[in-house]
Parts: C-alpha cells; sequence; structure tokens
C-alpha cells in the first residue's frame, strides 16, 4: 500500500539571507504569540548541585524556563 501526499502550491526558497532572517523571525514570533505561557523577565537561578538543578527544572511548568 503506498501513500501519496497532497501538494497545494509551491514554497519560493528564499535568495537571500536577509530573507531567510526575516522568514525566521516571523516564525519566531508567530510561535510566541500561540504560546499560552508568558516570557518570563531575566533571572539567575544558582543550585548547589546538578541534582537541585534538575528538581528545580523539572518542576517547571513554563517551557521558557529551559
Amino acid at each position: 500500500m503506498e501513500f501519496k501526499t497532497k501538494t497545494v502550491g509551491k514554497r519560493r526558497a528564499p535568495e537571500t539571507p536577509e530573507e531567510s532572517l526575516a522568514a525566521g523571525a516571523e516564525l519566531y514570533w508567530s510561535a510566541v504569540a500561540l504560546n499560552p505561557w508568558p516570557r518570563p523577565r531575566g533571572f539567575v537561578f544558582k543550585a548547589r548541585t546538578w541534582e537541585e538543578y534538575e528538581a528545580w527544572r523539572a518542576a517547571q511548568e513554563n517551557p521558557w524556563l529551559w
């Protein structure tokens, strides 16, 4: 059994690095707009051990934090 995919239209490849950068920025900000978690302010978390850091990271629900 062979599956066929339907292609609608053609994607135009970016011609310059600036176009690639602009497309990446647009994709990034679209993802930020859809993200249900707010973007956190900058902060520093200091853990005494890797185990303490891993426990803290595992407890975080906001994926922006890691």
